[in-house]
């Protein structure tokens, strides 16, 4: 087999990987679970990665005392999974573990980043959202304390737990960039 052959393989079997990357978001984002969730302040600033907004959600904290548990242990880079259901209009956890979580609701996936006594600190891999360049102060202001403006994020959530934020609320309203 010549050169040209092997780089054309190779550049073939690319190409399939980013479209199968590309179509398995784009199918969560169709046909995943919509969930809302809140999200809690935190500073939004880092200037060597670009526009994107930090975001940080209620669920990201996990109070073991309040949910359904069925592990004893956790470590941190875990996989675990977090039912959430709906309370008004964001969703809450109700359940952490690995398998034999409720049917009812929508089963997220997150990685334990700190697990401390009766409390869990998870990444949804949601946290950082791209915005276009000199936009990102616009939602990092909202996310201040006491701006008084409630920021939701919509996400979609798919069979396997995966997550993909669709769009930013800010008091009920989606964020557009013109």
């Amino acid at each position: 087999m010549n050169k040209k052959a092997i780089l054309f393989i190779i550049a073939g079997i690319w190409i399939a990987i980013a479209v199968f990357l590309i179509i398995s978001k784009e199918q969560i984002l169709s046909e995943g679970k919509v969930v809302l969730l809140e999200t809690v302040p935190v500073d939004p600033r880092d200037m060597l990665r670009g526009d994107y907004v930090v975001l940080n959600y209620k669920i990201s904290n996990i109070n073991l005392n309040g949910v359904r548990s069925e592990l004893n242990n956790y470590n941190i880079g875990q996989y675990v999974m977090v039912n959430l259901e709906q309370e008004g209009k964001f969703w809450q956890p109700k359940a952490v573990g690995i398998t034999n979580l409720p049917q009812t609701g929508v089963n997220i996936r997150g990685k334990i980043k700190d697990c401390g006594g009766i409390s869990l600190r998870l990444e949804y891999g949601i946290e950082s959202y791209f915005v276009p360049e000199g936009k990102g102060n616009l939602i990092a202001d909202y996310l201040r304390r006491g701006s008084g403006k409630e920021v939701g994020v919509e996400v979609s959530v798919g069979n396997r737990g995966d997550a993909i934020i669709k769009r930013i609320l800010i008091d009920d309203i989606p964020v557009k960039f013109n």
